[in-house]
Protein backbone atom coordinates (compact mmCIF):
# COMPACT_ATOMS: atom_id res chain seq x y z
CA UNK A 1 0.00 0.00 0.00
CA UNK A 2 1.39 3.55 -1.07
CA UNK A 3 1.80 5.48 2.27
CA UNK A 4 -0.38 8.37 2.05
CA UNK A 5 -2.72 10.81 4.12
CA UNK A 6 -5.35 9.66 2.40
CA UNK A 7 -4.79 5.54 2.80
CA UNK A 8 -3.79 6.23 6.36
CA UNK A 9 -6.86 8.06 6.63
CA UNK A 10 -8.53 4.85 5.14
CA UNK A 11 -7.64 2.53 7.28
CA UNK A 12 -7.80 4.06 10.23
CA UNK A 13 -11.51 4.34 9.29
CA UNK A 14 -11.46 0.48 9.30
CA UNK A 15 -9.50 0.00 12.06
CA UNK A 16 -12.10 2.13 13.91
CA UNK A 17 -14.77 0.26 12.40
CA UNK A 18 -13.91 -2.86 13.45
CA UNK A 19 -12.56 -1.78 16.86
CA UNK A 20 -16.67 -0.36 17.60
CA UNK A 21 -17.80 -3.29 16.44
CA UNK A 22 -16.16 -5.72 18.86
CA UNK A 23 -16.88 -3.07 21.45
CA UNK A 24 -19.92 -3.15 20.52
CA UNK A 25 -20.53 -6.80 21.20
CA UNK A 26 -19.14 -7.55 24.47
CA UNK A 27 -21.72 -8.69 27.10
CA UNK A 28 -23.10 -6.47 29.25
CA UNK A 29 -23.46 -8.67 32.13
CA UNK A 30 -22.20 -6.18 34.74
CA UNK A 31 -25.41 -4.35 35.00
CA UNK A 32 -26.91 -7.35 35.79
CA UNK A 33 -25.48 -5.56 39.44
CA UNK A 34 -24.30 -2.02 38.78
CA UNK A 35 -26.28 1.28 38.20
CA UNK A 36 -24.25 3.73 36.27
CA UNK A 37 -23.50 7.13 36.62
CA UNK A 38 -21.88 9.82 34.04
CA UNK A 39 -19.31 11.72 35.25
CA UNK A 40 -18.30 14.65 33.98
CA UNK A 41 -15.23 15.75 36.28
CA UNK A 42 -12.25 13.97 37.63
CA UNK A 43 -13.91 12.99 40.27
CA UNK A 44 -17.44 12.77 41.84
CA UNK A 45 -18.24 13.51 45.58
CA UNK A 46 -21.35 11.46 46.37
CA UNK A 47 -23.51 12.41 49.92
CA UNK A 48 -25.49 9.22 50.93
CA UNK A 49 -28.79 9.38 52.84
CA UNK A 50 -28.37 9.39 56.72
CA UNK A 51 -31.21 6.71 57.55
CA UNK A 52 -32.97 4.22 55.48
CA UNK A 53 -36.47 3.24 55.62
CA UNK A 54 -39.20 4.72 52.95
CA UNK A 55 -42.59 6.42 53.62
CA UNK A 56 -44.38 6.61 56.92
CA UNK A 57 -47.59 7.91 57.80
CA UNK A 58 -47.92 11.61 58.44
CA UNK A 59 -48.70 12.77 61.49
CA UNK A 60 -47.45 15.76 62.64
CA UNK A 61 -44.69 17.66 61.05
CA UNK A 62 -42.65 15.60 58.55
CA UNK A 63 -39.57 14.36 59.51
CA UNK A 64 -36.61 15.08 57.21
CA UNK A 65 -34.26 12.79 56.61
CA UNK A 66 -30.61 14.81 55.92
CA UNK A 67 -27.80 13.80 53.77
CA UNK A 68 -24.45 12.33 55.83
CA UNK A 69 -21.99 14.59 56.10
CA UNK A 70 -19.59 11.80 55.50
CA UNK A 71 -19.46 11.29 51.70
CA UNK A 72 -17.40 9.10 49.45
CA UNK A 73 -15.63 10.12 46.78
CA UNK A 74 -14.77 8.24 43.81
CA UNK A 75 -12.08 9.31 41.65
CA UNK A 76 -12.02 8.23 37.65
CA UNK A 77 -8.73 6.07 36.54
CA UNK A 78 -7.48 6.29 32.85
CA UNK A 79 -7.06 2.89 31.17
CA UNK A 80 -5.09 2.43 27.52
CA UNK A 81 -4.37 -0.02 25.61
CA UNK A 82 -1.60 0.17 22.55
CA UNK A 83 -0.26 -1.69 19.56
CA UNK A 84 2.55 -0.57 17.32
CA UNK A 85 2.05 -1.25 13.83
CA UNK A 86 5.36 -1.64 11.68
CA UNK A 87 5.72 0.86 8.99
CA UNK A 88 6.88 -2.09 6.36
CA UNK A 89 3.99 -3.82 7.12
CA UNK A 90 1.43 -1.41 5.65
CA UNK A 91 3.76 -1.02 2.57
CA UNK A 92 4.09 -4.43 1.83
CA UNK A 93 0.05 -4.77 2.42
CA UNK A 94 0.42 -7.24 5.57
CA UNK A 95 -1.50 -5.45 7.92
CA UNK A 96 -4.50 -7.74 8.12
CA UNK A 97 -3.49 -9.56 11.51
CA UNK A 98 -3.33 -6.08 12.87
CA UNK A 99 -7.25 -5.69 11.90
CA UNK A 100 -7.51 -8.32 14.47
CA UNK A 101 -5.62 -7.12 17.21
CA UNK A 102 -7.41 -3.70 16.63
CA UNK A 103 -10.40 -5.72 16.90
CA UNK A 104 -9.21 -7.22 19.91
CA UNK A 105 -8.04 -4.03 21.26
CA UNK A 106 -11.49 -3.01 20.79
CA UNK A 107 -13.50 -5.97 22.57
CA UNK A 108 -11.01 -5.80 25.83
CA UNK A 109 -12.03 -2.26 25.92
CA UNK A 110 -15.79 -3.13 26.26
CA UNK A 111 -14.86 -5.09 29.12
CA UNK A 112 -13.40 -2.59 31.37
CA UNK A 113 -16.88 -1.65 33.30
CA UNK A 114 -16.83 -5.39 34.00
CA UNK A 115 -13.69 -5.34 35.34
CA UNK A 116 -13.61 -2.49 37.24
CA UNK A 117 -17.36 -3.85 38.65
CA UNK A 118 -15.87 -7.40 39.84
CA UNK A 119 -12.60 -5.38 40.92
CA UNK A 120 -15.14 -3.55 43.11
CA UNK A 121 -16.72 -6.75 44.50
CA UNK A 122 -13.59 -8.18 45.15
CA UNK A 123 -12.14 -5.07 47.19
CA UNK A 124 -11.44 -4.35 50.87
CA UNK A 125 -12.99 -1.05 50.79
CA UNK A 126 -14.43 0.59 53.42
CA UNK A 127 -18.10 2.45 53.19
CA UNK A 128 -18.46 6.11 54.76
CA UNK A 129 -18.74 5.16 58.25
CA UNK A 130 -14.89 4.26 57.90
CA UNK A 131 -16.04 0.04 58.85
CA UNK A 132 -15.15 -2.63 56.37
CA UNK A 133 -18.14 -2.57 53.38
CA UNK A 134 -18.75 -6.15 54.08
CA UNK A 135 -19.48 -6.47 57.90
CA UNK A 136 -20.93 -8.79 60.56
CA UNK A 137 -22.30 -5.96 62.70
CA UNK A 138 -22.75 -2.22 60.87
CA UNK A 139 -25.64 0.03 62.67
CA UNK A 140 -28.24 1.76 60.89
CA UNK A 141 -29.46 4.23 63.48
CA UNK A 142 -29.91 1.14 66.61
CA UNK A 143 -30.42 -1.97 63.95
CA UNK A 144 -28.00 -3.94 62.65
CA UNK A 145 -27.17 -5.06 59.58
CA UNK A 146 -25.02 -8.37 58.86
CA UNK A 147 -23.59 -8.27 55.13
CA UNK A 148 -20.39 -10.76 55.70
CA UNK A 149 -19.99 -14.84 56.42
CA UNK A 150 -16.88 -17.02 56.14
CA UNK A 151 -19.70 -19.48 55.23
CA UNK A 152 -19.08 -21.86 51.90
CA UNK A 153 -21.81 -21.85 49.29
CA UNK A 154 -24.29 -24.13 50.61
CA UNK A 155 -27.88 -24.55 50.59
CA UNK A 156 -27.91 -23.59 54.34
CA UNK A 157 -25.40 -20.74 53.60
CA UNK A 158 -27.69 -19.39 51.25
CA UNK A 159 -30.80 -19.84 53.51
CA UNK A 160 -29.09 -17.93 56.24
CA UNK A 161 -27.85 -15.01 53.97
CA UNK A 162 -31.42 -14.58 52.06
CA UNK A 163 -33.78 -14.30 55.49
CA UNK A 164 -30.80 -12.04 57.39
CA UNK A 165 -31.14 -9.71 54.00
CA UNK A 166 -34.89 -9.83 54.14
CA UNK A 167 -35.01 -9.04 57.82
CA UNK A 168 -33.10 -6.00 57.08
CA UNK A 169 -34.38 -3.12 59.28
CA UNK A 170 -33.61 0.52 59.02
CA UNK A 171 -33.04 3.35 61.16
CA UNK A 172 -36.43 4.04 62.10
CA UNK A 173 -36.79 0.19 62.44
CA UNK A 174 -39.13 -0.57 59.65
CA UNK A 175 -37.68 -3.76 57.62
CA UNK A 176 -36.33 -2.51 54.45
CA UNK A 177 -37.92 -4.91 52.34
CA UNK A 178 -34.79 -6.21 50.40
CA UNK A 179 -35.85 -9.74 48.31
CA UNK A 180 -32.59 -11.03 47.20
CA UNK A 181 -32.80 -11.65 43.72
CA UNK A 182 -29.24 -12.91 42.15
CA UNK A 183 -26.59 -14.88 43.08
CA UNK A 184 -22.90 -13.98 41.93
CA UNK A 185 -20.10 -16.84 41.63
CA UNK A 186 -16.63 -17.98 40.29
CA UNK A 187 -16.37 -20.97 38.21
CA UNK A 188 -15.05 -22.50 41.43
CA UNK A 189 -18.51 -22.40 43.03
CA UNK A 190 -20.96 -22.77 39.68
CA UNK A 191 -21.84 -26.36 40.71
CA UNK A 192 -22.66 -25.44 44.78
CA UNK A 193 -24.40 -22.51 42.89
CA UNK A 194 -26.55 -24.73 40.31
CA UNK A 195 -27.32 -27.17 43.31
CA UNK A 196 -29.15 -24.53 45.32
CA UNK A 197 -31.06 -22.45 42.64
CA UNK A 198 -31.46 -24.49 39.83
CA UNK A 199 -31.75 -28.73 41.27
CA UNK A 200 -35.52 -29.21 42.17
CA UNK A 201 -34.56 -32.12 44.70
CA UNK A 202 -32.27 -31.91 48.03
CA UNK A 203 -30.36 -34.95 48.86
CA UNK A 204 -30.74 -35.50 52.78
CA UNK A 205 -29.20 -38.65 54.52
CA UNK A 206 -31.74 -40.23 57.24
CA UNK A 207 -31.40 -39.09 60.85
CA UNK A 208 -33.43 -42.00 62.37
CA UNK A 209 -31.45 -44.89 63.22
CA UNK A 210 -33.91 -47.68 62.00
CA UNK A 211 -33.71 -46.17 58.54
CA UNK A 212 -30.11 -45.83 56.25
CA UNK A 213 -29.63 -44.13 53.04
CA UNK A 214 -30.63 -41.29 51.33
CA UNK A 215 -33.81 -39.57 50.91
CA UNK A 216 -34.92 -36.67 48.91
CA UNK A 217 -36.97 -33.32 49.50
CA UNK A 218 -37.82 -30.16 47.20
CA UNK A 219 -35.51 -27.67 47.07
CA UNK A 220 -37.47 -24.66 48.55
CA UNK A 221 -34.70 -22.52 46.76
CA UNK A 222 -35.19 -23.57 43.22
CA UNK A 223 -35.46 -20.25 41.09
CA UNK A 224 -35.84 -18.45 44.43
CA UNK A 225 -32.78 -16.20 42.43
CA UNK A 226 -30.91 -15.62 39.49
CA UNK A 227 -27.28 -17.18 38.70
CA UNK A 228 -24.75 -15.32 37.12
CA UNK A 229 -21.20 -17.07 36.93
CA UNK A 230 -18.13 -14.41 36.65
CA UNK A 231 -15.13 -16.29 35.77
CA UNK A 232 -13.01 -12.98 37.65
CA UNK A 233 -14.01 -14.12 40.45
CA UNK A 234 -11.05 -16.99 40.70
CA UNK A 235 -7.93 -18.03 42.48
CA UNK A 236 -7.31 -16.63 45.91
CA UNK A 237 -11.32 -15.35 45.72
CA UNK A 238 -13.03 -18.37 44.27
CA UNK A 239 -14.44 -19.38 46.81
CA UNK A 240 -16.57 -16.14 47.49
CA UNK A 241 -20.02 -15.84 46.79
CA UNK A 242 -22.24 -12.73 46.58
CA UNK A 243 -26.17 -12.77 46.89
CA UNK A 244 -27.88 -9.15 46.06
CA UNK A 245 -31.09 -7.14 45.81
CA UNK A 246 -30.45 -5.41 42.31
CA UNK A 247 -34.71 -4.72 41.37
CA UNK A 248 -34.35 -1.38 42.70
CA UNK A 249 -33.54 2.14 41.66
CA UNK A 250 -30.07 2.10 44.31
CA UNK A 251 -27.80 -0.94 43.27
CA UNK A 252 -25.12 -2.24 45.29
CA UNK A 253 -22.17 -1.48 42.73
CA UNK A 254 -22.40 1.68 40.56
CA UNK A 255 -19.82 2.39 37.64
CA UNK A 256 -18.92 5.58 37.09
CA UNK A 257 -18.20 6.20 33.48
CA UNK A 258 -15.95 9.15 32.65
CA UNK A 259 -14.95 8.54 29.39
CA UNK A 260 -15.85 5.52 27.21
CA UNK A 261 -13.47 3.81 25.36
CA UNK A 262 -12.20 4.95 22.12
CA UNK A 263 -9.83 4.35 19.35
CA UNK A 264 -6.72 7.27 18.66
CA UNK A 265 -3.81 7.24 16.35
CA UNK A 266 -0.05 8.25 16.11
CA UNK A 267 0.07 7.69 12.30
CA UNK A 268 1.49 11.05 10.74
CA UNK A 269 4.39 11.11 9.27
CA UNK A 270 6.51 14.05 11.18
CA UNK A 271 4.78 11.89 14.53
CA UNK A 272 7.73 10.87 16.42
CA UNK A 273 7.25 7.23 16.89
CA UNK A 274 6.99 7.14 12.85
CA UNK A 275 10.05 9.20 11.92
CA UNK A 276 12.58 7.58 14.55
CA UNK A 277 10.65 3.86 14.49
CA UNK A 278 9.11 3.49 11.19
CA UNK A 279 5.80 2.61 13.69
CA UNK A 280 2.61 3.42 13.22
CA UNK A 281 0.79 3.57 17.06
CA UNK A 282 -3.22 2.98 17.32
CA UNK A 283 -4.39 2.59 20.81
CA UNK A 284 -7.49 2.79 23.07
CA UNK A 285 -8.21 4.81 26.10
CA UNK A 286 -10.96 5.60 28.80
CA UNK A 287 -11.61 6.96 32.05
CA UNK A 288 -14.10 5.61 35.22
CA UNK A 289 -14.16 3.65 38.02
CA UNK A 290 -16.50 1.44 40.12
CA UNK A 291 -17.84 1.22 43.96
CA UNK A 292 -19.23 -0.80 46.49
CA UNK A 293 -22.23 1.73 47.44
CA UNK A 294 -25.21 0.08 49.22
CA UNK A 295 -24.54 -2.45 51.90
CA UNK A 296 -27.78 -3.90 52.51
CA UNK A 297 -28.24 -4.36 49.12
CA UNK A 298 -25.29 -7.29 48.49
CA UNK A 299 -24.22 -9.98 51.25
CA UNK A 300 -20.78 -12.03 50.46
CA UNK A 301 -19.99 -15.19 52.00
CA UNK A 302 -17.02 -18.00 51.56
CA UNK A 303 -13.54 -19.22 53.07
CA UNK A 304 -12.15 -16.40 51.72
CA UNK A 305 -14.17 -13.16 52.94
Amino acid sequence: MDINRKNMDFLFQGFNTQFAAALENVPDTWQRFCGVIQSSASSNVYPFLEQFGGMREWIGDRQIKNLSSRKIEVVNRDFEDTVAIPRNDIEDDQYGIYSMLIAQMGYNAGKLWQQLAVEALLSSAHWIDGAAFFHAARAYGDQTICNNSTSALSAEAYAAARETMMEYRGHNGRNLGIVPNLLIVGPGNEAAAFAVLKDRLILKAHTDDSISGVGATDNPWNGSAELLVLPEISGDYEDLWFLCATQGVLKPVFVQQRKQPELVRLDNESDENVFARKEYVYGSDARGEAFLAFPHLIYRGGASA
